[in-house]
């Protein structure tokens, strides 16, 4: 019976949550379907603070955007992401943490909780470096070749979008500290600067992953570079990178790469 009525809050409070996020059209209505899913089974098998976790970066990420519609009002054509979250692209962001979580609430082993706060601080610090970097007044840089590129394709960091990353991570990290601490528990110094790191070095390779492998096209018409198969209502022409992997598919990847990592170091 207790589990039941722990499922029923759950499912309420993250319709609640979610709704809301449609509402401010920060979600898409498969994205909000995947939101109520996924903070439910997180609010399920973490401890109390988990949906903190991640409500903290969904928060924050809409609050980014919005700021962004104000300053940047008409979105860049060449990429295809925008400020709403799909289906895809809530579960590239949070899958890899839900699997932590779930494996934590099975064994009970700490190491699989740190590594949920890790690919939570890694998406977060990759958002907040994708969306508050194209504000930059510097077109960003291609992370391998060092070469200009349009601001918000996947490959290129700023000195804004890097410390917007890094803060994402730290923020992330300390609101997991202060959970903790009223929670009347412990933690060690060093958890919390390798949890930093991991996020960190998350946004870095989901750079790295969108300068290599993740697909790149040219538009026929402008010869801009884009992440959209049409541009200018003309099939674009891959140049670079593997067809199959999207901007989806790096940041699963590097969320994924991640979490492994955060299991290996606090095991």
């Amino acid at each position: 019976m207790l589990l039941f009525y722990q499922l029923a809050l759950s499912v309420l409070f993250s319709s609640l949550v979610a709704f809301t996020a449609l509402f401010l059209r920060w979600l898409t209505p498969s994205g909000t379907v995947a939101a109520i899913l996924s903070g439910t089974l997180i609010m399920v098998c973490g401890p109390w603070y988990s949906i903190f976790l991640i409500g903290f970066f969904f928060m924050s990420s809409g609050i980014i955007s919005i700021a962004k519609r104000a300053i940047q009002p008409t979105e860049v054509s060449y990429v295809n992401k925008g400020s709403q979250r799909d289906l895809f692209q809530v579960l590239a962001n949070i899958l890899p943490s839900l699997i932590a979580l779930c494996l934590y609430q099975f064994f009970q082993i700490d190491a699989f909780l740190l590594a949920y706060v890790a690919g939570i601080a890694s998406c977060t610090a990759d958002t907040w470096g994708s969306d508050i970097g194209v504000l930059s007044r510097k077109p960003p840089r291609h992370l391998l070749s060092g070469k200009r590129l349009a601001p918000g394709l996947s490959g290129g960091v700023s000195l804004l979008g890097t410390f917007a990353s890094f803060t994402g991570s730290v923020l992330i990290t300390a609101v997991y500290a202060v959970c903790v601490w009223l929670s009347g528990k412990s933690f060690l110094p060093r958890q919390l600067l390798l949890l930093i790191a991991l996020g960190f070095f998350g946004s870095l390779i989901d750079s790295l992953l969108g300068a290599t492998i993740q697909v790149r096209y040219q538009c026929p018409v402008c010869g801009q570079f884009t992440e959209k198969k049409k541009h200018h209502d003309q099939a674009t022409k891959p140049v670079s990178g593997w067809t199959f992997i999207t901007n989806e598919g790096v940041n699963l990847l590097s969320n994924l790469l991640i979490v492994v990592f955060a299991i290996l170091l606090f095991s």
